[in-house]
């Protein structure tokens, strides 16, 4: 499998590690590594520009890239999952058109006939100008996209997470281009083989399950039997609770269960409304299979 390099390697070896892959680099100069099982036989870490065309070669079986680099080249690859990773977060990233905020330029046809675009994404801005009709001139753009405007052009078409670096550069999105997730692919071949097929969905499984247990913390609370109901509902999880009477403490029982990382708080906060105190959150869950 080819996997990218830079900003996001270290979160997909750790979503590797968590599926129980753990990656060990043995050859740092040609980035190559390997894992401990003998269904893989090498990751290979890689620009993450240069990943589908990699894959469409049919130089790897599996890869895990953006979106945005297999759109930029024009490449439809068989979508085994959509990751909820990214390079500062855990989520989907947006392939923006954005101007200077003093421009004047607040839609896409404001744009100025022969209005110079810079951007990272050569070949999808062209597809896109040439689908809207419009007359730009696309100047390739290799790091540092968002400085490109003061140096001179109209606008830029970027990457963007959170929109800190377009307001820091003084920058306005006019238009979406798209959203890009972090992707498991594979090579069409590669998928009509019987034995890959098999060992890439049980890749994809277990990223999916290692991914999917990043969402999630576990949560046990002891209880007292009066509010046992209560406490039930308020924790939920996948199918409800787990319960069990405490040993040697009558009438006080231990709730077991995994919620949603982003329901801890408001769960905490309601069990400890109902007089629930005895809480313990594990957010270390390696991998959940559901």
């Amino acid at each position: 499998m080819v996997v990218p390099d830079g900003s996001m390697q270290e979160v997909v070896t750790q979503l590797l590690a968590k599926a129980g892959l753990t990656v060990i680099v043995s050859k740092k100069r040609t980035k190559e590594g390997r894992v401990a099982v003998d269904w893989i036989n090498k990751v290979v870490f890689q620009r993450p520009q240069e990943i589908p065309h990699y894959l469409n070669n049919g130089h790897f079986d599996l890869a895990i890239v953006g979106e945005d680099w297999v759109a930029n080249w024009g490449y439809e690859f068989p979508v085994l999952l959509k990751l909820p990773i990214g390079r500062g977060g855990n989520k989907s990233v947006r392939i923006v058109l954005a101007v200077s905020e003093s421009s004047g330029i607040n839609t896409l046809q404001d744009l100025p006939s022969g209005a110079e675009i810079a951007t990272e994404y050569v070949e999808l801005a062209k597809r896109f100008f040439a689908e809207s009709k419009q007359d730009v001139r696309i100047v390739p753009s290799f790091g540092n996209t968002e400085h490109k405007v003061r140096y001179g052009a109209t606008g830029i078409i970027d990457v963007t997470e959170s929109g800190e670096s377009l307001r820091e550069n003084n920058l306005k999105v006019i238009h979406t281009i798209m959203e890009s997730h972090t992707v498991v692919v594979a090579n069409v071949e590669s998928l009509a083989d019987e034995e890959k097929k098999f060992h890439i969905g049980s890749f994809a499984q277990l990223i999916k399950g290692a991914a999917q247990a990043g969402q999630f913390v576990m949560l046990t609370a002891n209880v007292p039997g009066e509010a046992l109901d209560n406490a039930s509902r308020i924790i939920g999880g996948l199918k409800g609770p787990t319960c069990s009477p405490l040993r040697g403490v009558s009438g006080w029982f231990a709730l077991q269960s995994m919620i949603s990382r982003a329901d801890e708080q408001k769960v905490i906060l309601e069990l400890l409304k109902i007089k629930v105190t005895d809480i313990v959150v594990n957010r270390d869950i390696p991998l959940i299979m559901s």
